[in-house]
């Protein structure tokens, strides 16, 4: 196996281990709902205590795993990020009985362990495929959309036993294998090409490549981005529960699809960017994201056909979003340079799963002022079409 290959391999199993450490964190704390004694009616505060802070440092984690990036490399930053990761679930295992304030410490420190991951895996993918990046890129994602996949099985599974604290144990030595074979390899770095006569600038630095007003706009993209992913998935299950009346199981089924149509977008996005140019694959994937969207809004009728309909844009609303996400990244990479490239995947990755988590008060508010998740579908459609004109924007600031 070539170096390309093998770095491929490490970074999308890195990958998947980090999103399933981070969507085990919701099935756990229901699990420890029910075997933790706490005061009738305060589920909502448990789940609020354990939950928030690890999804926020989760997020937050990338800014100074970009810094760290540039300065140590990306296999120390992702070994560092998942020993830590490790030494929390060890932690959690013998730690957790002694009460909720322990276990949200602990999550906290699991989460930017794993918050770690995402400028380090995306900058040492980056910089080692000087061609076909945005193919790679796109392979890099598919580890990450498995883990997603994989994670609400494993985690049911695991958490159904007597022995269900073990799944910490169970994370932990996933993590330790990774990291340890993550520190063995070496591969070669390549630099981006910066087209003649460009107004980008070279040298080093955090806008060494990107100027600081593209840089402001790139951040609304992805901000706009994340906001669409995560409101959406968070709407999704009670939308289809609450709204459409259907079973929590079958909402938690066609959640997965989402991930499964993720899995054909990674891959497909990442040769069409290659391809084609990463503005308009990403462009061109936003809208449709924000048209599967509104597909999801249309009322919803209880015949075959509205099963299937549902069905297909779940899965195109996956493989719209996932297949974007390859040419994102190819943006990111083609306005910085190796010198930046951590710190400026740093920020885009704060401004994704940080920021972005702000999708959340857009879906909800908008139920509570329109009395329909619907309303959410149709304002989260609209941030896909802002998103699509920036991404315009930046493509012609690059090209003069």
């Amino acid at each position: 196996m070539n170096q390309q290959n093998t770095t491929l391999v490490i970074t999308g199993a890195a990958h998947g281990l980090v999103h399933l450490l981070m969507l085990a964190l919701p099935y756990i704390t229901t699990k420890l709902l029910l075997v933790t004694p706490i005061l009738p009616g305060s589920e909502w505060l448990v789940v609020l205590l354990l939950n928030t802070p690890a999804y926020f440092v989760f997020g937050f984690g990338a800014i100074p795993a970009g810094f760290l990036c540039d300065r140590i490399g990306p296999r120390k930053v992702i070994a560092l990020g998942l020993m830590l990761s490790v030494f929390s679930g060890i932690a959690l295992f013998f730690l957790w009985p002694l009460g909720i304030g322990v276990i949200a410490f602990l999550f906290m420190t699991y989460a930017f362990g794993a918050g770690l991951y995402h400028p380090a895996g995306t900058t040492w993918v980056s910089n080692t495929f000087d061609k076909n990046r945005g193919k790679a890129l796109g392979r890099h994602g598919i580890g990450g959309s498995i883990g997603q996949m994989m994670a609400p099985l494993i985690s049911a599974l695991i958490l159904s036993t007597i022995f269900w604290p073990v799944i910490f144990l169970f994370l932990a030595a996933i993590g330790i294998v990774i990291a340890f074979v993550t520190l063995r390899v070496r591969v070669q770095v390549y630099d981006v090409k910066i087209p003649p006569n460009s107004k980008l600038k070279q040298g080093k630095g955090f806008f060494s490549v990107v100027t600081p007003a593209v840089m402001l706009v790139v951040s609304v993209i992805l901000v706009a981005r994340g906001m669409l992913y995560r409101g959406t998935v968070t709407a999704l299950p009670v939308y289809i529960t609450l709204e459409l009346g259907a079973l929590l199981v079958i909402a938690g089924f066609i959640g997965t699809l989402v991930y499964v149509g993720g899995i054909f977008g990674q891959e497909i996005g990442g040769r069409l960017s290659d391809r084609y140019g990463w503005r308009r694959i990403l462009t061109g994937m936003t809208l449709l994201s924000g048209g599967a969207l509104l597909l999801l809004a249309i009322p919803y009728v209880p015949i075959i056909w509205g099963d299937l309909l549902l069905i297909a844009a779940v899965m195109l609303f996956g493989f719209s979003f996932f297949a974007a996400q390859a040419a994102t990244n190819t943006m990111v990479a083609n306005l910085s340079n190796p010198e930046s490239r951590g710190q400026v995947f740093g920020w885009s990755f704060f401004t994704r799963f940080g920021l972005g988590a702000f999708g959340i008060p857009i879906v909800t508010f908008s139920f509570f002022i329109f009395g329909t998740w619907v309303a959410g579908f149709f304002l989260l459609a609209l941030l896909s079409v802002l998103a699509a004109f920036l991404v315009i924007f930046v493509h012609q600031r690059q090209q003069t």
